[in-house]
């Protein structure tokens, strides 16, 4: 009976050993991943996108490409992993702007708002988001990959609101999300990308053809 217990006990401390060293690996597979990523996010910034390189950012880590392709099957799955991570911030200014309360046309200029501010304060993550990528011109195939973006899909169900309130005439909320999504693009890449114009002229021209669609979609009502 000794015996056994002391079996036992000797499987027993060996399984949680073999726990530990697994969550140690585990932890340390973590802290490699958003090293990797950190690094990335500053060459994406600093380089843009067709000048980012996976040798640099294993040269600014240390480790060899080898140990990157372990946790990122190739250049572009660790770009879109920062991507992922931009997008989910950019989604959540457009959902802190929101105003769940107010009517549907507020709230689309309170995101717009916020939409042109996000843009126009870091030039250099929008035009990687939205400008420079080769597949940014590339919608998916159907409509529920657009509703369920979490900033293209908020925009899409404030403009049922807007429909359904009768203040866009024969338009459907896609139509509507994606005439009020084009406008703000338009100024805010011209304002991340060009000279033409600053921030601050870029922050009103967007917000002027905001309230212009909203203007005239009321008037086709």
């Amino acid at each position: 009976m000794v015996i056994e217990e002391t079996q036992d006990s000797l499987l027993s401390r060996a399984e949680r050993l073999r726990h530990r060293s697994a969550a140690r690996r585990e932890a340390q597979r973590g802290r490699l991943r958003e090293l990797l990523l950190t690094v990335a996010e500053e060459h994406l910034l600093e380089k843009g996108y067709g000048a980012f390189s996976l040798r640099e950012v294993a040269e600014a880590t240390q480790y060899t490409p080898t140990t990157i392709y372990r946790h990122f099957r190739d250049r572009e799955a660790l770009i879109a992993a920062v991507l992922e991570k931009w997008f989910l911030l950019f989604a959540r200014a457009l959902d802190e702007a929101d105003l769940p309360d107010a009517a549907p046309g507020e709230r689309i200029l309170a995101m717009g708002d916020a939409y042109l501010r996000f843009a126009l304060a870091q030039p250099a993550r929008y035009r990687v988001m939205f400008v420079d990528r080769p597949d940014i011109g590339i919608l998916p195939d159907g409509t529920a990959a657009l509703h369920d973006d979490p900033a293209f899909g908020l925009l899409i169900r404030v403009c049922e609101a807007l429909c359904a309130a009768g203040e866009a005439g024969s338009y459907q909320p896609l139509e509507v999300a994606m005439m009020i999504w084009l406008g703000l693009h338009g100024t805010a890449a011209m304002g991340a990308c060009s000279q033409i114009v600053d921030a601050h002229a870029a922050q009103e021209l967007g917000m002027g053809i905001a309230h212009l669609l909203l203007r005239g979609l009321r008037s086709s009502a």
